[in-house]
């Protein structure tokens, strides 16, 4: 074994270095038991030094130490305290961990610098489309078609396919290397969601095909040069310090040029995040934010975070299966556009059932997960139109349907940013499973054979989100005033009942309107946006409306109804009265 000369005089910068002839280590002792460095060699991956730290060279839990006379290119290494061996969480690369469930990585001396992604030129929150996903299961099914299913490049190859419904954003579940196997009392079980600690530092090898880091900047690369942006997931636990994880998101902002983060667990500091000059322009998204705690009374420079809108999902649902006294809340959602952060609505999330799911199950069905049924929510505020599960009766069918488009609408049409789980847009499903954390297999992937089966759905939420994205009346920078400031003959934004300018939201009605001035809002020739309005009835019975009448020299059409045949919408003009059926929203356009 090569010799060499310990130095205990180096400095305490977390994580490791090298030089030509050198190594420099620096770590933090979680237990009482000397901590030691184990290095390997990097070919045959056999024990060749064990070094401990030298105690008179720390500052509290924090040892440092040089090995001189070392060639760190041959060399990787992993640190011990006792009995238990684990990854430096500090690591800038690693070695190993290429096979999604298996755990065998080391830590290498030389860090890899991945190609610096184009700036891909930041996107407002007003225009933005998110998608949430899960790398692994996006592409792991063979039905994906891709080169190299449930990997970066698998996603890369699926650009073309989001840009096509209308994305601009992606989301993506933990990807940097967490631990999947994490489970002591279920071995058995692999963690397909990521929500645990794990090598923060390093994008995750088992998401590769080739060079995790070469091909996570390739795929940030081209999402830039489609004008779309990047967020992560990072999930901590409460005991990580604040500087390790501003530390963890500005190597992420710095060696990648990220777009965003979702931070997720206990205790965060959200304030100390959001007032980081280092992501001052970037999207930061919270589950919980108190932004009078974070700003006081100041304005923020930039608007960089953004509210993961839960009580949005819960009551949406509510009022999707016909739930009463839900108009004044969902009307309010529909319009929640805050000044200084933005609104991120969604009606279906990661955890919970997909939208298929949720117009097809009235209770959870997770018992593969191993708990007897025991884990997931059972407030899914779900409906299954008739049958559980799998229906073979087209009237169950098709109302099913209906329903998920008016999911679409009552998420893609409300001022918030609109965020789509992966799948929802074709009608994925999960077989009932709301918690499928652990179902690393066909539940979890996508089959995307079903695009062709729901094709219907996927074109329409297709041309919904179009619909937004042309229309700035949908997406306005600031919020409604609901009234005629500018004396154009009507307010920004104005609700109805049946009748125009008469609203009603007594608690048995589940059925109102809402018309948007287009006056207010400029479209990309700078001229006026039209006039829209949309009638919603998620009553059991169908309804008639009659819209204020338009401006002169313009007549209301139908441009967009969750209806089809029997259940289609009907205009009469000449009576100015609109046909709601059951269960179903019309889009109307002056024009």
């Amino acid at each position: 074994m090569k010799k060499y000369e310990i130095i205990s005089d180096s400095d305490f910068e977390l994580g490791s270095t090298a030089d030509k002839d050198s190594i420099s280590v620096c770590a933090v002792s979680d237990s009482d038991k000397p901590l030691s460095l184990e290095l390997y060699d990097r070919k045959s991956l056999k024990r060749i030094h064990s070094v401990r730290f030298p105690n008179e060279n720390h500052i509290g839990a924090v040892y440092s130490m040089t090995l001189k006379g070392l060639d760190p290119s041959g060399l990787l290494y992993r640190l011990r305290s006792g009995r238990r061996e684990y990854l430096d969480p500090y690591v800038k690369e690693i070695a190993g961990n290429r096979r999604f469930g298996k755990r065998d990585g080391f830590g290498g001396f030389i860090e890899p610098v991945p190609v610096i992604a184009h700036e891909g030129g930041r996107l407002e929150w007003e225009d933005l489309v998110i998608y949430l996903l899960n790398v692994r299961a996006f592409t792991k099914d063979p039905s994906s078609k891709v080169k190299h299913p449930g990997t970066f490049d698998g996603l890369k190859e699926k650009i073309p396919y989001l840009k096509k419904l209308g994305i601009t954003s992606l989301l993506l579940q933990p990807c940097y290397d967490f631990n999947e196997v994490s489970d002591k009392e279920q071995t058995s079980r692999i963690n397909l969601w990521g929500y645990v600690p794990g090598n923060y530092f390093y994008p995750k090898p088992s998401y590769a095909f080739g060079d995790p880091v070469e091909e996570f900047a390739s795929l940030l690369d081209e999402l830039h040069k489609n004008k779309m942006e990047l967020y992560m997931q990072f999930y901590f636990m409460p005991d990580e310090s604040t500087c390790f994880i501003q530390r963890v998101l500005r190597y992420w902002a710095e060696h990648y040029r990220v777009d965003g983060f979702e931070l997720m667990g206990a205790d965060l500091p959200v304030k100390e995040i959001a007032l980081d000059p280092y992501f001052r322009d970037m999207k930061l998204l919270f589950t919980q934010l108190d932004v009078d705690m974070i700003y006081g009374r100041s304005e923020p420079k930039v608007k960089n975070l953004g509210f993961i809108n839960d009580p949005f999902m819960y009551d949406m649902r509510k009022y999707l299966k016909g739930d009463e006294d839900m108009l004044n809340t969902v009307s309010k959602h529909i319009l929640a556009n805050p000044g200084r952060m933005a609104m991120v609505n969604h009606i279906t999330s990661y955890y919970g059932f997909t939208l298929k799911d949720l117009v097809s199950y009235e209770r959870k069905h997770n018992e593969k997960n191993g708990e007897m049924g025991a884990d997931g929510s059972d407030y899914n505020y779900s409906w299954n139109c008739g049958d559980e599960g799998t229906s073979r009766k087209k009237a169950v069918n098709s109302l099913r349907l209906r329903q998920m488009k008016n999911a679409v609408i009552l998420l893609a049409l409300s001022q918030g940013v609109p965020m789509l789980r992966f799948g929802d847009e074709f009608g994925n499903s999960q077989r009932g499973n709301n918690n499928a954390w652990c179902q690393d297999n066909k539940i979890s992937y996508l089959d995307w054979n079903d695009l062709e089966k729901n094709k219907d759905l996927f074109e329409f939420t297709k041309k919904v989100i179009a619909l937004r994205k042309k229309h700035p009346v949908f997406r306005s920078r600031y919020a409604k005033k609901m009234y005629d400031y500018i004396s154009c003959g009507a307010p920004d934004a104005s609700f109805h009942g049946e009748q125009a300018w008469n609203q009603s939201f007594v608690n048995y009605n589940r059925h109102f309107a809402l018309m948007y001035s287009g006056a207010y809002e400029k479209v990309s020739d700078k001229s006026n946006d039209d006039d829209f309005y949309i009638a919603y009835n998620m009553h059991w019975t169908g309804h008639r409306f009659h819209p204020p009448k338009p401006a002169k020299g313009k007549k209301w059409e139908i441009c967009l109804s969750t209806g089809s045949g029997k259940e289609a919408a009907i205009y009469d003009q000449t009576a100015n009265e609109l046909a709601v059926s059951a269960r179903s929203i019309v889009v109307l356009r002056a024009v």
